[in-house]
């Protein structure tokens, strides 16, 4: 069964997967992966959802606020062994 929990930038199991994120985004992106990284960073972001499994992360989000009218989707990422399970439901 697949749960989800609302936590923050802080989470542990949101920083493990945000670094599986990041090694994949740099095999997609190739050369330009450092002009994208800029955009990515995840300090100071107050919305996270996590997805477990059996009490293992799977997926995860977050989205950054600007203001109180423009909030940007974040760091969206599902493990490989997590995918077709409709965890982008949960969220």
């Amino acid at each position: 069964m697949v749960t989800t929990i609302r936590t923050n930038s802080d989470n542990r199991d949101f920083s493990k997967l945000v670094n599986f994120l990041d090694a994949d985004l740099k095999i997609r992106d190739g050369e330009d992966h450092s002009f994208y990284a800029q955009f990515n960073k995840t300090d100071a972001l107050k919305y996270v959802v996590i997805a477990y499994e059996n009490e293992t992360p799977l997926g995860c989000g977050s989205i950054k606020e600007y203001d109180l009218d423009t909030m940007e989707i974040k760091r969206m990422f599902t493990v490989p062994n997590g995918r077709g399970k409709g965890i982008a439901q949960k969220f």
